[in-house]
């Protein structure tokens, strides 16, 4: 059945992900709120809640953890007193691109062993997946 090897080749693409650890150097959570945070598109906790979808206990720990790295720091809005935002330093961005780096290295990899035409074809289709997921999840 579809579901069923749809399902089962999912599963193993994300094991074999997470093994690979595409994001070596931080948790990928840690990865993911950098990345965001590289791009300038996320300057607050509730930002990169509404981006990642991760809870705001569970960012309150990644915010924490990064911060504690040095890699990231708060600071007060110099517009809205009340609102802390947050930045990449220099030392966490140097790292964040360090650890990208290697992730580009892995997915070069794997378009070297699929092919370039084969892995254009595929990425509309892992588009269109991603986007139904996130239709899906906010229709929870």
């Amino acid at each position: 059945m579809l579901n069923e090897e749809l399902l089962e080749v999912w599963l193993r693409l994300s094991c074999v992900i997470d093994n690979q650890r595409l994001a070596a150097d931080f948790p990928f959570n840690e990865a993911l709120v950098c990345g965001l945070l590289s791009q300038g598109g996320c300057r607050t906790a509730s930002e990169l809640c509404a981006r990642t979808r991760i809870l705001k206990s569970q960012m309150n720990a990644i915010l924490r953890s990064l911060e504690e790295q040095g890699v990231i720091a708060r600071q007060r809005s110099l517009e809205d007193r009340r609102r802390v935002e947050l930045q990449l330093l220099p030392a966490g961005l140097e790292r964040y691109r360090a650890s990208h780096q290697k992730a580009l290295n892995t997915v070069d990899r794997l378009i070297g062993g699929m092919g370039e035409d084969k892995a254009r074809q595929l990425l509309p289709l892992l588009r269109r997946a991603a986007d139904t997921f996130d239709t899906m999840q906010k229709e929870i």
